[in-house]
């Protein structure tokens, strides 16, 4: 595959499966994984039936709601995941910023709007990306987690 079409195939499957994996999730598993693996030639672990993906970092805390997406894309060093769950509301934000610097994450960045929090945290092991916002379309409070390895140069 080309570099290009690489490039375009990669965020297409991964905007699939993000949008895609709370329909697609359930008692039946995710048939979704397939397809995205056929697209990004196995690189993708998309997590089901509300659960993380399997090798999401168990040193990220995460809002302990419902899971609507998870998945990872890559692999090994250079792997990275995204997850939403849902959660209670707005004021969500502050447990969440508790968590991660009670894990030993820094607070890099934070921010507040009308429509919701950001804040971006890091560890010697990972950096992470906090998104909450109102989902307009199902009437509820998520937070979206972009997770990434740590910079080796930066160690």
């Amino acid at each position: 595959m080309s570099t290009m079409r690489r490039r375009i195939a990669i965020p297409l499957a991964l905007v699939l499966a993000v949008s895609s994996v709370p329909v697609l999730t359930g008692c039946f598993g995710n048939p979704l994984q397939s397809a995205v693996n056929a697209a990004t030639g196995g690189k993708v672990n998309v997590g089901g039936g509300g659960l993380l993906p399997a090798d999401f970092p168990k040193s990220v805390p995460t809002y302990s709601g419902k899971v609507i997406s998870g998945l990872g894309l890559g692999s090994g060093k250079k792997e990275i995941w995204n997850v939403t769950i849902e959660i209670p509301g707005s004021d969500s934000s502050g447990k969440i910023k508790d968590q991660l610097t009670g894990a030993g994450f820094k607070v890099q960045e934070a921010g507040t709007s009308d429509a919701g929090d950001s804040l971006v945290a890091t560890s010697k092991d990972y950096g992470v990306l906090v998104v909450t916002s109102k989902d307009t379309t199902k009437g509820y409070w998520i937070a979206n987690y972009t997770v990434t390895p740590a910079d080796d140069s930066s160690n």
